[in-house]
């Protein structure tokens, strides 16, 4: 009795005169399991532990980059400025890191003996930035920065 899944498909063998035609025709055969002897009937069995140690490396990896990322986006950038009482003012009335550096810049441009000047009062601040525009090209966008920093420093 055969099944379908053990039937062979095989063209009619033509008897072969030749030695090496016999040679040069494919031959399809099916082995099963049962057909191997005892030794060769084992089948091993995969083990999960290389799956378990490529996801844990990829945990890794991911916690990794995400406290990379957040520690770059959560750290105070370093800006050049002249002295720590600028920084401590900067801190204190919470300038962002682009105000601070456009601070610094404005009162080098200036020529103040200390950036902290600028914190003065209102007359300070606009005579510094006033000396300053005539060295340095500000942008639009610094304009309006200017605006806020005033804004933030004396009116409140």
């Amino acid at each position: 009795m055969s099944s379908p899944s053990n039937v062979v498909f095989m063209q009619p063998l033509q008897i072969l005169s030749d030695f090496d035609t016999a040679h040069s025709m494919p031959l399809m055969n099916v082995t099963r399991m049962t057909d191997l002897a005892p030794q060769y009937q084992a089948v091993t069995e995969d083990s999960s532990l290389p799956i378990a140690l490529i996801a844990g490396i990829v945990l890794v990896l991911a916690a990794i980059a995400g406290g990379m990322i957040w520690y770059y986006r959560t750290r105070e950038p370093e800006v050049p400025t002249s002295d720590a009482v600028t920084m401590d003012l900067c801190r204190a009335h919470g300038l962002s890191i682009y105000h601070r550096g456009l601070i610094d810049r404005l009162a080098v441009a200036a020529e103040l003996p200390h950036t902290a000047e600028m914190f003065l009062s209102p007359a300070h601040f606009d005579a510094a930035i006033e000396k300053a525009k005539n060295a340095v090209r500000l942008r639009r966008h610094h304009h309006a920065w200017l605006g806020e920093i005033r804004r933030t420093l004396f009116d409140a």
